[in-house]
């Protein structure tokens, strides 16, 4: 099991093309449930796998009286953010901890199904979580994939997820049932939204996936997963116009730490009559 960013989401020129497709199609889904899950103006943020800062950006322009820590084990992506609330840290959110209660808001895009220990993970969240505060994942799920009547697609889908769980310990169907991960955890007020978006060739949803798949092109071939011709074949078919299927769904799920019960007022005893 190799750690992500070894051979696989290699932080490169192509990888960082990937990741600003990926900002453009999927920044919208997250900041529509952000706002709707409510940042107030002195909300303190972490991004986590902030990759190319675009969410840590937004929660500036949202807790401009706050503040937002961008984290991510290859900065790279994150130097030269303008906002002054902003701060950049490296930090592997497998093993670097954070205060209790130090965040308001946390949000992370397509970095616990990647991480076999993805519940503990979460569970060391909801501790970093103040009182009130809320946590945001979101991850792909596979079940659209499973069903798609075009072989080519299917395939390459399927073994490119196959390459990831064997290599990182991606789970692409956790997304699935993670909304139960926040309740066994003692969140509260857990909410889901699934989006299944239609995937047309030449678009920029399917220029992501096939960006995706690209960058694993040489462990696909080596290892055995695929050939040539259906990596060939595949790219064709995510470049073609007259396409169209499903993509991987999109799962946000969400959780709340609970406020301490306010104190009422003591009770008293009444006073034994004689």
């Amino acid at each position: 099991m190799e750690h992500y960013g070894e051979s696989l989401f290699v932080r490169d020129d192509q990888e960082s093309r990937r990741l600003k497709v990926l900002c453009d199609v999927f920044d919208p889904l997250a900041t529509t449930t952000l706002d709707r899950l409510g940042v107030r103006p002195d909300a303190r943020c972490l991004e986590v796998g902030a990759g190319t800062g675009s969410i840590a950006r937004w929660l500036a322009q949202r807790a401009v009286d706050g503040e937002v820590v961008a984290t991510d084990i290859d900065t790279s992506g994150l130097r030269g953010l303008p906002e002054d609330n902003i701060t950049v840290l490296r930090h592997d959110v497998t093993s670097g901890e954070f205060p209790e209660s130090s965040f308001d808001v946390i949000h992370a895009r397509l970095v616990l199904s990647h991480l076999p220990e993805r519940d503990e993970v979460l569970r060391r969240m909801r501790s970093w979580l103040a009182p009130g505060g809320f946590v945001l994942i979101e991850s792909f799920c596979w079940f659209p994939i499973d069903s798609s009547p075009h072989p080519v697609y299917r395939q390459v889908l399927r073994r490119w997820s196959d390459l990831i769980r064997r290599s990182l310990g991606t789970d692409s169907w956790w997304a699935r049932t993670h909304p139960g991960s926040f309740a066994k955890l003692g969140f509260s007020e857990v909410g889901a939204n699934t989006v299944t978006q239609n995937l047309r060739g030449g678009t920029p949803l399917a220029d992501f996936w096939r960006l995706t798949i690209t960058m694993s092109h040489d462990q696909l071939i080596g290892k055995g997963y695929l050939t040539e011709a259906e990596l060939s074949a595949a790219y064709l078919l995510l470049e073609d116009p007259d396409f169209w299927d499903l993509s991987p769904a999109l799962v946000q799920a969400w959780g709340h730490k609970e406020q301490p019960l306010a104190a009422g007022p003591l009770e008293t005893t009444p006073a034994a009559q004689h």
